[in-house]
């Protein structure tokens, strides 16, 4: 019998394959993608009640127990964020029915959106350091085609950044998984969390952590690795970039929550002082990047580097009440960043701009439409009871 906390991962990976046997019929392909998100998300739903009812769900693949088998495992984080990453797909895949265009949707968009669940989904559930990195690029494969997907120019000259960048961070992952593997003779998480504190060469061992935070620190966007991302989520039409800005950022932030919580923890005083410095740099950097344009979707998209310092930030800390708060202000996140594209999408196609001086009005025109924005956009600010996780600093 398969495991359950499986099901998230095997469901839209089965049905994106069948979806690339017809890419032109554009009815059968929105059934089916719409159908496939929400059987996961309904598979998440008896995963979730799972976990809370009988605790930490795990499973090993293959013959080999832990900790040389692959192992996956699914805790409350993980189903929450697997269940935040599910509704945001099943949202986009429904906000892009009328909106990503004909010529897009025979081209495998489908598929592709699909694919990148499987990735994210997978890495919030995997066990093991070399298993992450291949859902990893899993989703980037799956990124690699939405970032290009319509062929438009400033998509092609983004995508080439978007690929060297990732491209490179996959190089050094690579290298620090055989590194980490050299010192402690194993990569599964749980027991690494065992072996780390009982190696007495905690200088490699540090070496080892930055490396780490440099790899997750590309794909995160933190200070000074955000460089390839303002440019690279503006080109992609709406959907894309709702899909992207709620979701391939958090899962760099998620695996620098898990390691630097779990098994980095042998030198405090370095690592997580640095990555405390980082985190207030990529708030600057963030906050510096929003106030210099009048264009909503790049303040919207310079507030993802924003939320990813303050979420390392409370990580950074180390204490009980930062990483609840930013655990439950990366959920919050998730869901209030792609709210506000989605927002935004349906705002620039009525005022013909995402041009704040050219907008003026949005309540008085289209009421429920304001309305609805300033709520989400007080949501993200951290109006009290929007956005009750930033309580937790």
């Amino acid at each position: 019998m398969i495991n359950l906390l499986l099901f998230p991962i095997l469901i839209p990976l089965l049905f994106a394959a069948i979806l690339l046997f017809f890419p032109k019929n554009i009815s059968l392909q929105r059934i089916i993608a719409a159908a496939a998100a929400a059987a996961t998300l309904i598979s998440v739903l008896f995963l979730l009640f799972k976990v809370k009812a009988d605790g930490i769900q795990a499973v090993t693949l293959g013959s080999w127990d832990a900790p040389f088998g692959i192992t996956m495992v699914s805790d409350l984080l993980s189903v929450l964020l697997v269940l935040s990453a599910t509704i945001i797909t099943l949202f986009v895949i429904f906000y892009s029915m009328p909106t990503i265009g004909i010529e897009r949707e025979k081209s495998f968009y489908y598929p592709a959106v699909l694919f990148l669940l499987v990735g994210v989904n997978g890495a919030f559930t995997t066990g093991d350091i070399f298993n992450l990195f291949v859902f990893f690029e899993v989703l980037l494969m799956a990124s690699y085609m939405l970032i290009v997907h319509g062929g438009e120019k400033p998509q092609l000259r983004e995508s080439i950044k978007y690929l060297l960048v990732n491209i490179i961070s996959s190089a050094f992952f690579v290298a620090g998984v055989a590194y980490l593997y050299s010192v402690t003779g194993t990569l599964n998480m749980a027991d690494l969390a065992v072996k780390i504190p009982q190696i007495e060469a905690t200088g490699i061992l540090t070496v080892i952590a930055v490396m780490f935070l440099v790899v997750f620190g590309f794909k995160a966007a933190i200070f000074p690795l955000y460089f390839w991302l303002p440019g690279a989520y503006y080109a992609p039409p709406i959907p894309v970039l709702a899909l992207f800005g709620a979701l391939l950022t958090k899962v760099g932030v998620y695996a620098i929550i898990r390691t630097y919580t779990l098994f980095f923890t042998m030198n405090i005083a370095f690592t997580h002082e640095l990555l405390g410095i980082i985190a207030i740099l990529t708030i600057l950097a963030g906050c510096v990047g929003a106030l210099a344009y009048f264009d909503v979707k790049k303040i919207i998209i310079y507030n993802i580097i924003i939320a990813v310092g303050v979420i390392l930030f409370g990580v950074a800390q180390m204490n009980e009440a930062g990483i609840e708060g930013s655990l439950f202000y990366l959920i919050h996140d998730m869901l209030i960043k792609a709210a506000l594209f989605f927002l935004i999408g349906i705002v620039a196609v009525l005022f013909g701009t995402s041009n704040l001086r050219e907008m003026g009005g949005l309540i008085k025109t289209y009421p429920v439409l304001g309305w609805v924005y300033l709520i989400a956009a007080f949501g993200l600010a951290g109006i009290p009871r929007l956005a009750d996780s930033l309580g937790n600093y």
